[in-house]
C-alpha cells in the first residue's frame, strides 16, 4: 500500500519544476496527463471521492434484501430496484404528462389548446411548491433567524441556484441540456425544443440581473429585511402578490413576519412577471419537473438518484458499512478534531494575537470550545418520523419520484410549524461544511473511504494534510469575515472590539491584494470584498500544520518516525505534509471552462489556492529551503490569525 501511494503521488508530480518556483506545478504538473478532463466534466480528487462513494452505494443497494434489514434500508433497495426496472421506465412520458396536466399542461406541448386565460403565475408558483416542493421564480427557504437561531423564519426572495449573468458558457450548457430534455422526454420537435429552451434561458438571465452576489455582500443584515407579508405585497403590487403566494402554498393565511431576502431580486422578479409572456412563464416553471423524471444513461444513474433523493438514508447505510470495516476510524477522526481545536486555541493565545484584545479573544475561545463535529451518517436519525408516510414500490419508479417530491414539499411546509432542528439533509453532503447556525462542522461519509485520504500504513503527515486540512478549513470558516460576527449559538451580534475589527480588516486587505494580483486563464482575478474561502485556506492550513508539527515533535522524541516517509519519495516529513495538502487540490479543467470556474465557484482556482497558501507560509519556505529571491517566498506574507 505504501508503494502504491508513493507511485500515485509521484505520478502527479512534475519533478522538473522547482518547488520554490511553482509548488502547484511541482505537486500536480502531471495530474492532467494521468487524470485528464473530458468534454463532460473536469477532474479532481473530490470527484474521485464521490465516484468511489457512488460505487459503494450501488454495491450496497444491489445486495439482496434480508429479513434483518432495517425498514428504510428495505425502502431504498425497493427504490433502487424500481429505477433499474427498465419496464417501469416505459411510462415515463405518460406519467410526466399526467403531472403537467395537474397545472393546466405545458404550453410547449399543448400548443393552441393551452388555456392562457386560466394561467396565473403566482398561483402556479404556489401550487408547484405545495405539491412537489418546486422552487421556481421565487426563492423560498425555512431556516433559523440569523439574529436568534432558536426561531424559524420564512425567507422569500432571491434563489440560491441562479447562474451569474456573466457566465455565458454555463448558460449555453444549460440551454443545450434543456433542449435535449424537451426532445427526449417530451418529444418536442427540434425547432420547438430549441425555441422553448432559449426562452427559458432568457428568463433565467433576466432573473439573474437582480442577484446580490454573496461574494460581494454576505452580511445577512444587508440582504434581509423583516416584514409582514401584507406590507411586502403592498410594496411589490399585485403582479408579485406574496400574500396570495403564501396562502396557496401553505393552505392558510400566514401572519408571522417573514424576511424579504434581497430586495433587488424581488423588484427584478416583479419586472419579469410583468413583461414575460404567460406561456413562457408557464414553460419556465413547469420545466422544473423534467429533471426529476429524467432517466440517465450512465451506469451509476440509479445509485446517484437514490443518494440524491434519500441522502440521509444512503449516508447512514454507507457510514454503517465503513464503520463496521474500520471501527477505529470515527475515533481517530474525533481525536484529530480535538488536536486541531487545541492547535487553534494555542494560536489564539500567542502574544502575536494580542491585537484581538481580551474581550474578542475570550469570545473566540468560547466559540471554538462550543464548536462541534459530526460525520454525515454517523448520528442516528428517526427515519420513521421523516419518511413514515412514504410508500415505495419496486414496480413504480415514477410514482416513487412523485411521492418523494410530495413528501419533501410537506416537510418544508411543516418546518414552519416546528422549532428549528439541526437536520442538514436538504441536499447531499459532498464536501465538508460549516453550519453557522449551530457552530457545527460536518465531514461527508465519502471521506471515510480508504486510499483517498487515509490508510493505516500511510505516513501520518498525509492524515493531517488531507483530513486535517479539510476539517481545519471548516473550523476557520467559523472565524472568517462574516462568520466571525456570529457567536457560538449561531446568533449574529457585534461582539468584536473596534480595534480588533480594524486590525482584522487590515489583515484581510492583505489577502485581497494578493489575490487581485494573480492571473488565471489570461486574466486577473476579480477583486472581491468577501474573502471567506481565502481566509479559511490561510487559517485552516496553519491550524493543520501546527497540529502536525506538535505530533511530529512528540513522535521524534519517542523515536517512532519509521513510517513517516514513502518508498521512492525523498521528501522529509514536513515536505510530505505540504505535498499531500497540495495534491488534494490537483485538478484538470478544459480551457473553455476556466472562465466559468472563476465566475461560478466560491473557491479560487486550485492552483491559485495552493500558491497563496504556500507563499504566505514561513514554514513552507523553511521546509523547502526557499531563498528570499524565489517566487514562493515573497518578503510580505499575509496572516489572518
Amino acid at each position: 500500500m505504501r508503494r502504491m501511494k508513493s507511485a500515485e503521488m509521484h505520478s502527479y508530480m512534475d519533478s522538473s519544476v522547482q518547488p520554490c518556483e511553482d509548488f502547484y506545478q511541482y505537486a500536480c504538473g502531471n495530474y492532467g496527463s494521468v487524470t485528464p478532463a473530458t468534454s463532460e466534466s473536469d477532474r479532481n480528487l473530490h470527484q474521485s471521492l464521490y465516484a468511489g462513494y457512488l460505487r459503494r452505494v450501488k454495491q450496497l443497494l444491489d445486495e439482496p434484501k434480508l429479513s434483518t434489514d432495517r425498514p428504510m434500508e428495505t425502502c431504498i433497495k425497493y427504490f433502487h430496484e424500481s429505477c433499474l426496472n427498465t419496464t417501469t421506465r416505459l411510462d415515463q412520458r405518460a406519467h410526466l404528462l399526467k403531472v403537467l396536466k395537474e397545472f393546466g399542461g405545458m404550453p410547449a406541448l399543448e400548443g393552441s389548446n393551452w388555456r392562457e386565460s386560466e394561467f396565473d403565475a403566482i398561483s402556479m408558483m404556489g401550487k408547484l411548491l405545495r405539491h412537489y416542493g418546486k422552487i421556481t421564480l421565487l426563492g423560498v427557504e425555512v431556516g433559523p433567524d440569523f439574529l436568534n437561531s432558536q426561531i424559524n423564519r420564512l425567507y422569500l426572495g432571491q434563489r440560491k441556484d441562479l447562474i451569474n449573468i456573466k457566465d455565458e458558457s454555463a448558460y449555453l450548457i444549460r440551454e443545450v441540456l434543456l433542449r435535449q430534455r424537451f426532445l427526449d422526454i417530451l418529444g418536442l420537435s427540434p425547432e420547438l425544443a430549441g425555441k422553448t429552451a432559449r426562452e427559458i434561458i432568457e428568463v433565467e438571465k433576466e432573473l439573474a440581473r437582480g442577484i446580490l452576489d454573496q461574494q460581494v455582500e454576505r452580511d445577512p443584515r444587508a440582504r434581509n429585511r423583516l416584514a409582514m407579508l401584507d406590507a411586502l405585497t403592498e410594496t411589490y403590487g399585485s403582479s408579485l402578490n406574496l400574500t396570495q403566494f403564501a396562502r396557496i402554498w401553505l393552505g392558510y393565511e400566514y401572519k408571522l413576519p417573514v424576511y424579504e431576502h434581497v430586495a433587488s431580486y424581488l423588484w427584478q422578479l416583479k419586472k419579469v412577471l410583468s413583461t414575460t409572456p404567460k406561456r413562457v412563464l408557464a414553460n419556465y416553471m413547469l420545466s422544473s419537473l423534467l429533471e426529476d423524471f429524467e432517466v440517465g444513461k450512465s451506469q451509476d444513474f440509479c445509485a446517484r438518484q437514490t443518494a440524491h433523493l434519500l441522502p440521509d438514508v444512503v449516508d447512514r447505510l454507507v457510514y454503517h458499512q465503513l464503520e463496521q470495516r474500520n471501527p477505529h476510524i470515527p475515533g481517530s477522526l474525533r481525536a484529530l478534531w480535538k488536536e486541531l481545536k487545541s492547535a487553534f486555541e494555542d494560536m489564539l493565545r500567542q502574544p502575536a494575537m494580542d491585537w484581538l484584545e481580551e474581550e474578542t479573544r475570550t469570545g473566540m475561545l468560547d466559540k471554538l470550545k462550543d464548536m462541534s463535529f459530526q460525520i454525515a451518517g454517523a448520528e442516528p436519525v428517526d427515519f420513521d418520523q421523516r419518511y413514515g408516510s412514504l410508500i415505495i414500490s419496486s414496480a413504480d419508479y415514477f410514482g416513487n419520484i412523485q411521492r418523494l417530491l410530495a413528501l419533501r414539499a410537506l416537510n418544508l411546509r411543516e418546518n414552519l410549524q416546528r422549532p428549528w432542528n439541526h437536520n442538514y439533509y436538504d441536499y447531499q453532503i459532498r464536501s465538508p461544511i460549516y453550519m453557522t447556525e449551530v457552530n457545527l462542522v460536518i465531514l461527508p461519509a465519502s471521506y471515510l473511504q480508504r486510499f483517498y485520504f487515509w490508510h493505516e500504513v500511510y505516513p501520518t503527515a498525509l492524515n493531517y494534510a488531507t483530513w486535517g486540512f479539510s476539517l481545519a478549513h471548516e473550523i476557520a470558516h467559523g472565524f472568517d469575515d462574516l462568520n466571525r460576527m456570529y457567536d457560538g449559538k449561531g446568533n449574529l451580534r457585534d461582539w468584536w472590539t473596534t480595534a480588533a475589527v480594524k486590525e482584522f480588516d487590515s489583515r484581510k486587505e492583505c489577502l485581497k491584494e494578493k489575490y487581485s494580483e494573480l492571473r488565471y486563464n489570461g486574466a486577473k482575478l476579480p477583486r472581491l470584498e468577501t474573502q471567506a474561502e481565502t481566509i479559511a485556506d490561510n487559517v485552516g492550513f496553519r491550524i493543520a500544520h501546527m497540529a502536525y508539527s506538535k505530533w511530529l515533535e512528540q513522535a521524534t522524541l519517542a523515536k517512532t518516525m519509521d513510517t513517516e516517509s514513502l518508498p521512492e519519495l525523498l521528501q522529509t516529513p514536513q515536505q510530505l505534509f505540504f505535498l499531500g495538502l497540495a495534491q488534494t487540490m490537483c485538478s484538470d479543467i478544459l480551457t473553455e471552462r476556466r472562465q466559468s470556474r472563476v465566475i461560478s465557484n466560491v473557491h479560487p482556482p486550485e492552483e491559485l489556492r495552493v500558491f497563496t497558501i504556500m507563499v504566505n507560509s514561513e514554514e513552507f519556505s523553511q521546509a523547502f529551503e526557499c531563498s528570499s529571491e524565489s517566487k514562493m517566498n515573497p518578503q510580505r506574507k499575509c496572516l489572518i490569525y
